[in-house]
């Protein structure tokens, strides 16, 4: 008991001297440079060939706007199929082993939620439409005065040519020269259906990330790499608290997408320093938030100079949920799927349920997430489980594509096993806590 109380005390003595020494170097490097100087450096590592290493400044990452702005995603998988599709369509233009990635900082946080919000008079740089509130109500308002004169009108020639009548069940009506009943509610206003006009909101967030190039003297942005998230579908309210929503067609959204893209980079390039900076921008159409899987992109340019973008590609990107819930012809391209899951569920029947998606791009596979819940906690068990979804990925899953398989349960992440694109070998971790 005394050596072990020994061997903690020791520990804490080499703690508190190693943090010293820390203290020392930190104040070191703070005397020899100058306090207004940023100090700019990137991470030693990459994780794999499709992670940009990362620019610090001053000793700390910097976090976009975005990160914390209130014009979220519609999901989950929104979020994350937006930044991996954006970083996909930034690889094309900016490898990962000749440039970093910083946060977006030139667009900032107030400015970002202005630019997304509604245009009006106190939004003048608002991207999405105006609600015509002013010229719709005075619309409204006239149309309702013109139809409660018309009504009044009508009602003094009604008055005129009608009489009082008494109906066999005793009950006093009007009616009209002809004897026909007068319905005295008919046409009123109360009763004037108003169609509800909606302005959609068609863009939802601006996603930016700045790529930096090194040089002698340190990290310079060489470009700026944009993502517009635009609606695919909308919700309005009548005045009786219906809610419709209403799908936005494809035409519209690129049209939409494509001319936001050029107000956008017309903004920037105001700025002196980023005239002649490359600006590649992307145009994601989010899923509705009912879906199971995120959007896709639709289309990427990019603007070299000048204020528009140019040299727009239309992207052919498709998420299917797996396993299919119909059976078409369309599911023999998934039945590595059907085979992987049922080489696991035979294995482990008390499992529950394998669940999986996958990227299709240019009719190419990408990318394949596969969840597998158990039940499963004993570190034994979950270890048994992983080694056999490891041999059956090996066995039936495609090669060459990008694959996650996570297994978890209701607790928590317990193991996972996965391959990069390319790659042979998986890689494999089951988590202790």
């Amino acid at each position: 008991m005394q050596n072990k109380h020994k061997f903690i005390m020791l520990l804490s003595c080499l703690s508190l001297l190693s943090g010293c020494l820390n203290n020392l170097e930190v104040k070191k490097e703070e005397a020899n440079n100058d306090p207004e100087k940023v100090i700019a450096k990137s991470t030693s590592n990459q994780l794999t060939n499709e992670n940009y290493r990362a620019v610090i400044t001053d000793g700390k990452y910097q976090l976009g706007p975005s990160a914390s702005s209130d014009y979220t995603l519609s999901s989950t998988g929104n979020a994350f199929a937006f930044e991996d599709g954006l970083l996909r369509i930034s690889r094309e233009v900016f490898p990962t082993d000749q440039y970093f990635l910083k946060e977006g900082q030139l667009i900032d946080g107030e400015t970002l939620t202005s630019w997304v919000g509604r245009e009006g008079e106190d939004n003048p740089e608002g991207l999405n439409p105006a609600i015509p509130l002013d010229k719709g109500n005075s619309s409204t308002e006239t149309t309702v005065a013109n139809q409660e004169t018309t009504l009044e009108d009508q009602t003094s020639s009604v008055e005129e040519a009608t009489v009082t009548s008494i109906t066999d069940d005793g009950q006093e009506v009007m009616v009209d020269a002809e004897g026909n009943v007068i319905d005295e509610n008919a046409g009123r206003p109360d009763q004037v259906v108003t169609q509800v006009q909606s302005t959609p909101i068609y863009l939802s967030q601006i996603l930016e990330k700045d790529i930096m190039v090194e040089t002698d003297s340190g990290y310079k942005l060489a470009g700026i790499v944009l993502g517009l998230s635009m609606n695919s579908r909308y919700e309005y309210t009548d005045p009786e608290g219906v809610v419709y929503e209403e799908e936005i067609s494809m035409g519209e959204m690129r049209e939409r997408g494509r001319a936001y893209a050029n107000i956008i980079v017309g903004r920037l390039r105001a700025t002196e320093e980023l005239r002649s900076i490359p600006i590649l921008v992307g145009i994601y159409r989010q899923a509705s938030s009912d879906e199971i899987v995120g959007g896709t992109f639709v289309l990427d340019g990019i603007s070299r100079e000048g204020n528009a973008v140019s040299d727009w590609k239309e992207l052919n990107e498709y998420r299917v949920a797996l396993p299919m819930t119909d059976i078409s012809t369309e599911a023999e391209k998934y039945a590595y799927f059907n085979n992987f899951s049922k080489g696991i569920l035979n294995f482990f029947p008390n499992l529950n349920g394998i669940s999986g998606q996958v990227l299709y791009a240019n009719d190419q596979l990408m990318t394949l997430d596969i969840e597998i819940m158990t039940q499963f906690y004993q570190i034994t068990e979950i270890t048994a489980l992983s080694q056999h979804v490891l041999d059956t990925a090996q066995r039936t899953l495609p090669e060459n594509i990008a694959i996650e398989i996570k297994i978890v349960s209701n607790a928590d992440t317990e193991a996972f096993i996965g391959r990069a694109a390319g790659e042979t070998e998986y890689q494999s971790h089951v988590f202790r806590q």
